[in-house]
C-alpha cells in the first residue's frame, strides 16, 4: 500500500506535481461537515526531493493550491493550503491546510463588494439539491476568478422557496447551514477525473454516502479495531419547540411531537434564528425525528489498511455494513453505518468515526 500527496490548482483542480512529505511527521483529517485539517513536513535540503524558496512559493501558495492525499487514483482527502512555515535551523518546511469548501464558504458572501445591491438570492419551488445548486452557483460561478472545482448538484422541482435579502449580508455558509437545519447534509467528496483533475462531487442527502464496504465483526482477519456498541438517551426528547426569526411575542415558533411517550416528558426548545414558516417547521420536524428515540452509537476506533483492505474502505462518506453472528450483546444481522470522519498520518492506520446510516 502506497499513499501519495499531490499538489493541484485551486481554481481549476489541475494536477501540478507530486510532493514527498516526511512520513513520521504528517497528520490529516476529514469529516462529513467539511472541517478537516492537514499538516505535512518536508525536508527542503534533501538531495532527491528538496526545494528552494521559489519552488516552495509556487507549490504551496496559500489559498491558490490544494493538496490531495491519494491511493492510486482514489482521493482519501483534499485540503486548501492555509500557510507554510520554514524552520531555518533544520531546513524543515511545515505546510498546513483545511478542507476547501466549508472553510471558504464562511468568507464569501452572496455578493461581490462592488455589487452589494445585487446580492439578493431567491430560490423558488426547488428541491433541496436544487437549492444547494443555486447557492453554490452564486458561490463560484460569478466570474473565472471566483471558480472552484466543485460539481453542482442536480436541479429539481420541490417545495423549497426562500429569498435571502442582500442587506442581511449573508455568507454562503449561512445559506448552506439553513439547508442543513432541515435535516439535510451537504457533503463535498473529492475525487480525481480521468484527466487527473481534482474535483468535488456535491452530495445533498439526509445521510450522504459514497461507495460501500462490508465486514464481519467475528472474522479473524477484520481490519476494524476498537469496536464499541452503545445505546444513548442523552439527547432523547418527547417534544421539540423550534424558535425562529423575531423576538418576544413576535418570534416565530414551531412544534413537533406526539404521544405515546415512552419516557417521562422531556420537551425542550432549540433556536433556528434565520427561519420562519414552513422552513422553521421542517427544521423542527427533522430535529424531533432525529432525537425522539435513543440512539445506537457505534465506535470503530481504527481501520488498518492492507492489500486486502485498501484505505478507500475508510474514507469519509463510505457506507459500511457490519455483520454480526451469535454475539451475546451485539444483535445478529447486518448493521448499516457510514464513516463520518477519518484521520491518519502517512501510513496504514486510519482512525475512523462512524454513525448509523439510517
Amino acid at each position: 500500500m502506497k499513499l501519495e500527496l499531490w499538489v493541484h490548482d485551486a481554481i481549476t483542480g489541475n494536477e501540478i506535481t507530486q510532493v514527498h512529505p516526511l512520513e513520521q511527521d504528517a497528520s490529516w483529517s476529514t469529516n462529513i461537515g467539511g472541517t478537516g485539517e492537514c499538516a505535512w513536513s518536508f525536508q527542503t535540503d534533501d538531495p532527491d526531493t528538496g526545494m528552494d524558496g521559489a519552488r516552495i512559493g509556487s507549490l504551496f501558495q496559500p489559498n491558490a493550491r490544494l493538496l490531495a492525499l491519494r491511493f492510486d487514483t482514489a482521493v482519501l482527502g483534499a485540503w486548501k493550503i492555509d500557510d507554510w512555515d520554514y524552520a531555518y535551523d533544520t531546513a524543515r518546511l511545515a505546510v498546513s491546510g483545511v478542507e476547501l469548501v466549508r472553510s471558504e464558504s464562511k468568507w464569501r458572501m452572496t455578493y461581490g463588494l462592488n455589487e452589494y445591491e445585487l446580492g439578493t438570492l431567491t430560490v423558488t419551488n426547488r428541491s433541496y439539491s436544487g437549492a444547494v445548486r443555486a447557492i453554490l452557483s452564486r458561490f463560484k460561478d460569478r466570474a473565472p476568478a471566483w471558480n472552484y472545482p466543485i460539481d453542482l448538484p442536480a436541479d429539481g422541482v420541490g417545495t423549497f422557496t426562500q429569498t435571502w435579502e442582500f442587506w442581511k449580508k449573508f455568507t454562503i455558509e449561512d445559506l448552506l447551514a439553513q439547508i442543513e437545519a432541515e435535516g439535510i447534509e451537504i457533503f463535498f467528496r473529492p475525487y480525481l477525473t480521468a484527466s487527473r483533475q481534482l474535483r468535488y462531487e456535491t452530495i445533498v442527502s439526509p445521510r450522504p454516502t459514497s461507495g460501500a464496504s462490508a465486514f464481519h465483526l467475528q472474522a479473524d482477519d477484520t481490519p476494524l479495531g476498537g469496536v464499541h456498541y452503545k445505546v444513548s438517551g442523552a439527547e432523547q426528547i418527547t417534544g421539540g419547540q423550534g424558535l425562529g426569526q423575531g423576538t418576544g411575542q413576535d418570534q416565530a415558533v414551531a412544534y413537533a411531537g406526539a404521544p405515546p411517550y415512552p419516557i417521562p416528558i422531556r420537551d425542550v426548545k432549540r433556536t433556528f434564528a434565520d427561519l420562519t414558516g414552513t422552513r422553521l417547521q421542517a427544521a423542527t420536524d427533522a430535529w424531533y425525528a432525529e432525537a425522539k428515540n435513543p440512539v445506537v452509537q457505534w465506535t470503530v476506533g481504527s481501520f488498518t489498511a492492507s492489500d486486502e483492505y485498501p484505505p478507500t474502505h475508510a474514507v469519509t462518506g463510505r457506507a459500511w455494513t457490519l455483520h454480526s453472528t451469535g454475539h451475546p450483546v451485539i444483535p445478529d444481522g447486518p448493521h448499516a453505518l457510514r464513516v463520518i470522519a477519518a484521520s491518519g498520518t502517512f501510513g496504514a492506520q486510519i482512525t475512523t468515526e462512524v454513525q448509523s446510516a439510517q
